[in-house]
């Protein structure tokens, strides 16, 4: 991405200052992340690509219900977080299933080997803990996915799921707005200060 003073427009600000956005609304996570992958594919940096926050810590943050996300689109106001891919929640799954399995596991050999257990005893007492550590992961997954699909589905019946995406020139604003289109983005616009004549 280019450097701000190096962009394709004027100092006068946009909704988000001197920043340049292309915008659209998904009807399904599906065709978002088809849409992020294309982006990322085509040179956005994923830190170009941007979510809204929960819908409830949207309304914290702007004092006011959240009645429709297109109402979103070109609010400053907005607070955003990064846009979580598949791989990097596979990343966080394999990270929370491993870690308490690891240290309950670590945790088991350390105790067997202070106080003197038996081999069979060990063994058992090893096992027992890690099966602890996998159910106790488990639960934390399927807690995770719970909580990701309601906030989905409250995106959903709120008008769609908003995305935003960083443009440093007209070339990168072109780009964008076909990707977003070619996904089945609606209400897919450009937001920001006007172009430098």
């Amino acid at each position: 991405m280019k450097e701000q003073g190096h962009w394709e427009w004027s100092n006068e600000t946009g909704p988000r200052g001197n920043l340049r956005e292309a915008v659209a609304l998904f009807d399904t996570e599906e065709n978002m992340q088809a849409a992020v992958d294309d982006l990322e594919s085509h040179g956005f940096s994923n830190a170009a690509i941007s979510r809204p926050v929960p819908p409830e810590e949207v309304a914290a943050a702007i004092h006011q219900p959240v009645f429709d996300t297109a109402d979103l689109e070109d609010n400053a106001g907005v607070p955003r977080e990064p846009v979580d891919d598949n791989n990097s929640r596979t990343g966080i799954t394999m990270v929370a299933v491993l870690t308490p399995l690891y240290l309950l596991l670590l945790a088991g050999a350390a105790f067997a080997a202070g106080h003197g257990l038996g081999t069979w005893e060990a063994i058992v007492l090893i096992v027992g803990l890690g099966a602890l550590g996998v159910v106790g992961a488990g639960f934390y997954v399927t807690k995770l996915v719970s909580e990701r699909r309601a906030r989905i589905q409250a995106e959903k019946s709120l008008g769609g799921l908003l995305l935003w995406v960083r443009t440093g020139s007209q070339e990168q604003e072109r780009r964008a707005l076909e990707i977003l289109r070619r996904h089945a983005g609606r209400d897919v616009h450009l937001h920001g200060p006007p172009l430098l004549q």
